[in-house]
């Protein structure tokens, strides 16, 4: 496990922070007022807006996490009911990203929620959502995505929350900037090269639709959402080579190893 050290201040206004306060207040005990006003000052992306991200999303905002960044380009669709937390069957056919924008500010209005309704689809693409924030945390279904936000994550110096699922089993991680990358760890084809038509083709054939229990996904998404807040807070966290092991149907179901 290793620990964070982000410094920061206060930047609400008198009426916001007194809302957020009021919003937050059952967290303190499981956090100290200093460490919340950590989370109220930082920034955070979550790129994929899913069943794994929807979840991280929902908990990072409940937790007070001061500015979310989301991005998806995709639409809910009826077989996104059995796990994605904000899908509804009235918001068939509408953007994720806008709709948890709206939805987040149901929940804290004092937090500041910037939503992009577009895939990551570049490298280019994952930079400019990404600079700036000060964490990055991974809610998407494919490889070729992940290589694109892990690429600008740690080319802005920033921690990549990785987190996959599927079935009963699924894992996490904190990619750290200026340790192993995620394509490195994974030994991807990619690793070190240019992303071409020919490597994107290749990429593109992983991945895909798979069966998941809304369990499983909403399970990782709280682990990543808490990863986040120990890394944010300056508390233990699991990084590469170590991940988070979840298997839900062994006889035991949670453990942390390497890969």
């Amino acid at each position: 496990m290793k620990k964070s050290h982000l410094k920061t201040g206060l930047s609400k206004s008198k009426k916001e922070y007194s809302l957020y306060k009021l919003i937050t207040s059952r967290n303190i005990g499981a956090l100290t007022e200093k460490e919340q006003d950590r989370l109220a000052e930082s920034k955070v992306a979550v790129i994929g807006c899913g069943g794994i991200g929807g979840i991280a999303i929902d908990l990072l905002a409940r937790t007070g996490i001061g500015e979310l960044t989301i991005a998806d380009g995709d639409v809910f669709e009826i077989s996104n009911l059995n796990r994605q937390i904000f899908s509804s069957y009235s918001c068939i056919g509408k953007n994720k990203a806008k709709i948890i924008e709206k939805r987040l500010k149901d929940i804290n209005p004092s937090i500041k929620v910037n939503a992009y309704d577009r895939f990551v689809d570049s490298e280019e693409s994952a930079n400019r959502i990404v600079k700036g924030m000060d964490l990055v945390v991974d809610g998407l279904d494919n490889v070729l995505s992940r290589i694109y936000v892990s690429r600008a994550a740690k080319d802005n110096q920033i921690p990549y929350v990785f987190g996959a699922a599927e079935k009963t089993r699924g894992y996490s991680t904190i990619f750290l900037p200026k340790e192993q990358s995620y394509e490195s760890l994974f030994v991807l084809p990619s690793n070190g090269k240019k992303i071409d038509s020919k490597m994107k083709e290749r990429l593109q054939k992983t991945g895909g639709c798979f069966s998941i229990l809304g369990i499983t996904a909403n399970l990782i998404g709280s682990i990543e959402a808490m990863q986040s807040v120990n890394y944010l807070t300056g508390k233990p966290f699991i990084s590469a080579p170590n991940f988070i092991h979840v298997s839900l149907t062994d006889s035991i179901p949670f453990r942390v190893a390497k890969i």
